[in-house]
């Protein structure tokens, strides 16, 4: 071997090592999100929502409707059917067809109703307005203010001018982000936004290079036996 090819040898090994450690730790992201991706049905990664915080963090969101109701497991199983939320002066009333969860400001169960309290045989929607909290049945609408104490029927002229309100109700669309979208989102870069294109561009250009710098090594390391 020449001086001069021994020199090309080291000069492509140190770019070819180093290009490797940049690429290290993307390939590794790659490769678990990968397999993630690939399971994601068998491990039920496409139906379980992402924690509140984390949706939120990541995409402004909620995760799902479980992250409505925080209190569990005080709440019980009927937490997971919570549909709707409504803000409270001193916390949250959680929404479900049976029952509804008042919680104060840390999240923490204060108590739960049924929602026979109210008058009601199945809850189908709530709003607040005017700082009254309006619950709708099947039959008939009823009003209470924030302590949630007493409840009473509204008439006609009031049910039909409650029709204008913000309800939120079991038909609600709730949108979530699945743990499979954050795997897909993670994989493709697309948190970088506009430059998720760009930067994947130039990831495979990376590789292609990294591939092609291995095979050069090989090659030249395989002359340099021979000779």
């Amino acid at each position: 071997m020449t001086v001069d090819q021994a020199n090309r040898l080291k000069t492509l090994l140190r770019w070819h090592r180093r290009l490797a450690v940049v690429l290290m730790a993307w390939l590794a992201v790659l490769a678990a999100t990968g397999i993630a991706i690939n399971h994601a049905n068998d491990w039920g990664l496409d139906r379980k929502s992402l924690p509140g915080l984390l949706a939120n963090w990541l995409y402004g969101m909620d995760g799902g409707p479980e992250n409505y109701c925080r209190t569990a497991p005080q709440a019980g199983s009927e937490c997971n059917a919570v549909f709707g939320r409504i803000a409270l002066p001193s916390g949250e009333l959680l929404l479900a067809r049976n029952s509804l969860f008042l919680v104060d400001g840390a999240g923490r169960l204060v108590e739960k109703l049924p929602v026979t309290h109210a008058g009601l045989d199945v809850l189908m929607a709530g709003a607040v307005q005017g700082g009254a909290v309006y619950l709708r049945g099947e039959s008939r609408t009823v009003r209470s203010g924030p302590d949630l104490l007493v409840f009473r029927a509204l008439d006609s002229e009031e049910a039909e001018e409650s029709g204008s309100f913000n309800w939120q109700s079991g038909e609600t669309e709730i949108t979530t982000i699945s743990w499979e979208r954050l795997l897909l989102d993670t994989h493709a870069a697309r948190f970088l936004g506009p430059f998720a294109k760009a930067f994947n561009d130039i990831v495979a250009g990376a590789i292609l290079l990294l591939v092609i710098s291995g095979f050069g090594l090989h090659v030249l390391r395989k002359r340099n036996d021979r000779s």
